[in-house]
């Protein structure tokens, strides 16, 4: 992926937005991939939430030059609202 020279703070915050979207989406189909019994749509899933995570390791490094290291189990008030 090309870099972008001189992104505005707006240019970046959209894109970590981007960013933040495809970890919910890998996150989801990665659950999905384990909860689902028929296998052929289980592994579907799983390269599924592969391609997920390429394209938000893609972008957080557009938008911050690196890619973001967290957790699996990180903060669960992040992803269920603030409500845990």
């Amino acid at each position: 992926m090309q870099e972008i020279q001189g992104k505005t703070p707006r240019e970046t915050e959209l894109i970590a937005t981007l960013a933040e979207i495809e970890d919910l989406a890998e996150k989801k189909t990665r659950i999905y991939s384990r909860l689902l019994t028929e296998q052929a749509l289980a592994k579907e899933m799983e390269e599924l939430s592969a391609r997920h995570t390429v394209r938000r390791e893609r972008l957080e490094k557009l938008a911050f030059g690196k890619v973001k290291k967290e957790k699996m189990g990180q903060d669960v008030s992040k992803t269920n609202g603030g409500n845990g």
